[in-house]
């Protein structure tokens, strides 16, 4: 019956207990995934994004050592056409303007626990690929290229997150616990076929030596309406979610839903 192929499902109080017991000592890294906040999305309800500031970087404490962030900085060495690129992207994505905002105080309460932030760089080469300029003569620029857009933020955030576990090793770091946070398509540990070339899950999982944690923020507003989401099996269970605890759901071993208080009645 319907019931029996729902996952396994519990409840907690809040964020930060639901955290702590599904991030437990042997967890070498986490991808923290979200549906991301846009402008037609749901308005008034509070973001995975400042919850994650609010309720998980605390209960990380003194665990983690890096924090890995889907935001980037351009080289400013590729000039013109890497900041119009960025200006293009950013508008097709329509994030709301409180998204930059709440990666800013991610970044200084992150610094402020001792956690090293980390943001994704990508290269002259990046941008063009991403947003190509007009072809000679043209005035107008081809779309913005999102698969290869989604290629380099994998490649990013699985480069800088695997990098982070090697240099704590090298150097004996007490803090051995490394994060990442950006959209929930990155970070899955059991992809859905065709857009596995689109999550670091697998080579982050092995750069851990198998002590991957996937773990997805998700906003019952946000999630509701989402066209992908309504096909995962758990969906129904968004039907659970309210305002005064989370959902805590087993997706698979070492992946979890976690879906966040309602901010609405």
């Amino acid at each position: 019956d319907a019931a029996a192929a729902l996952p396994r499902w519990s409840t907690a109080p809040d964020l930060g207990a639901a955290i702590a017991r599904i991030v437990t000592d042997d967890v070498r890294a986490v991808g923290f995934g979200e549906l991301h906040a846009r402008t037609d999305r749901a308005a008034g309800v509070r973001s995975a994004l400042s919850r994650f500031t609010d309720d998980v970087l605390p209960v990380l404490g003194d665990r983690l050592s890096d924090l890995v962030l889907e935001t980037w900085l351009f080289d400013r060495n590729c000039g013109e056409q890497a900041a119009t690129a960025t200006t293009r992207v950013e508008a097709t994505m329509r994030r709301p303007a409180s998204t930059k905002s709440e990666l800013g105080v991610l970044v200084e309460r992150a610094r402020a626990a001792g956690v090293q932030p980390h943001v994704m760089r990508l290269s002259c080469d990046d941008w063009t690929r991403i947003a190509p300029p007009p072809p000679p003569g043209a005035t107008t620029a081809p779309d913005v290229d999102y698969e290869v857009l989604l290629g380099v933020i994998t490649r990013e955030l699985g480069r800088i997150a695997a990098e982070a576990i090697a240099y704590r090793d090298g150097h004996g770091a007490t803090r051995r616990l490394v994060a990442t946070y950006g959209g929930a398509l990155h970070n899955d540990l059991y992809p859905i076929e065709g857009i596995a070339d689109w999550s670091f899950a697998a080579g982050l999982d092995a750069a851990a030596g198998g002590h991957y944690l996937e773990v997805d923020l998700y906003v019952p507003e946000y999630a509701e309406v989402d066209d992908l989401t309504r096909g995962e099996a758990w969906f129904p269970l968004l039907a659970e979610a309210g305002a005064d605890h989370v959902l805590v759901i087993e997706r698979g071993p070492r992946s979890y839903v976690i879906v966040l208080p309602r901010s609405r009645p």
